[in-house]
């Protein structure tokens, strides 16, 4: 296993907002931001940060970039290549860290060559502007002005700036949004050859689906709470949700129970148009061929992707209405001890 390169221990952050009160109108009070979490990110691992809007996925990005000061807690970083870790301030993160935010606008009639070197100037790198342009497939648009370009190409400059002090940790929050699938998997393809090179990275999302395959372990956030970590396969198999098959047909629906052994149940079933759909947890590798033996009629077969709403539901042991309609009032969600009866 390799090297921890960061560890957070009990950090936590919360935003100060108004307070809204009569009687103190200009007053502030804490409000959301990030709850006791503890978090280790290894030496060259991609770790997917995954939660919904409002998660507290970038106020924990910006505090791994050094923009927003932990108020409690500690964040250790490995200065060396041996097992020792030691406090790291605000401004040393800044030195080993390379954040790519969400939607930098880029504007203006510069060239994309000669706004990316304004930064490297700053940071006493600009011998890496050329590279660094190849590296994210800009090197043909450098003299293209910032107005010219598309969400794609915009996204691949704010990753050029965060790749200019060759970061040992790179933070790249919501870094697929407006690139086409050919740009999609050319920076999939750098992502882990960073990797390979030692650079631990961070993907900041709200979706599960589409980043699975490149990331190492999956990190589920919510309400600012750290809800759990490691790999999809071991959450899934924790939360059962395994082994699940998304099944639809046509005309009415078949009576499964007559069918499924006890290695097999049905979690979902629903009527749609022209037909049915219902989703099985499937531990029965001949259970398609006696579907079909049955005289059922089968359109689609496939595995069922697991979504964060289903992550959420299981690892807090509430319900999807409660979850999407804010019924719990209490700023932290209760957290389901593993394990626990409910």
């Amino acid at each position: 296993m390799s090297d921890v390169v960061l560890e957070l221990e009990d950090a936590a952050f919360r935003h100060s907002i108004s307070s809204r009160s009569l009687s103190k109108p200009f007053g502030k009070t804490q409000g959301s931001g990030i709850f006791s979490l503890n978090l280790k990110l290894r030496r060259g691992q991609i770790l997917g940060l995954v939660g919904p809007n409002g998660a507290g996925k970038t106020t924990l990005m910006r505090i791994l970039a050094g923009i927003y000061p932990i108020q409690k807690g500690k964040i250790k970083y490995n200065k060396s290549k041996s097992n020792n870790l030691s406090l790291i301030s605000e401004m040393e993160l800044r030195s080993v860290v390379g954040h790519m935010p969400e939607q930098v606008r880029w504007q203006g009639k510069t060239t994309v060559k000669r706004a990316l070197e304004n930064i490297a100037e700053m940071r006493g790198v600009a011998f890496r502007v050329d590279g660094i342009l190849t590296m994210v497939g800009l090197s043909e648009m450098k003299d293209s002005e910032l107005d010219q370009l598309s969400q794609g190409m915009r996204q691949r400059l704010t990753l050029a700036t965060a790749l200019l002090g060759s970061p040992k940790i790179l933070l790249l929050d919501e870094p697929f949004n407006g690139l086409d699938p050919v740009a999609i998997r050319a920076f999939e393809k750098l992502l882990n050859e960073l990797a390979m090179k030692g650079v631990s990275i961070i993907i900041s999302s709200h979706r599960v689906a589409g980043m699975v395959h490149i990331v190492d372990r999956l990190a589920l956030l919510h309400k600012g709470q750290l809800l759990i970590e490691g790999t999809l396969k071991d959450i899934e198999s924790e939360f059962e949700l395994d082994n699940r098959i998304e099944i639809q047909g046509p005309g009415k629906m078949p009576n499964f129970e007559k069918i499924l052994t006890d290695s097999n149940s049905i979690l979902q079933s629903q009527h749609i148009e022209l037909g049915w759909t219902v989703v099985v947890r499937d531990k029965d590798d001949n259970l398609l061929n006696k579907l079909v033996s049955s005289g059922i009629k089968i359109n689609t077969w496939k595995s069922k992707d697991t979504d964060i709403v289903e992550m959420i539901c299981s690892a807090t042991g509430l319900e999807l209405e409660e979850i999407g309609f804010n019924v719990v009032s209490s700023t932290m969600l209760p957290y389901k001890t593993r394990g626990e009866e409910e």
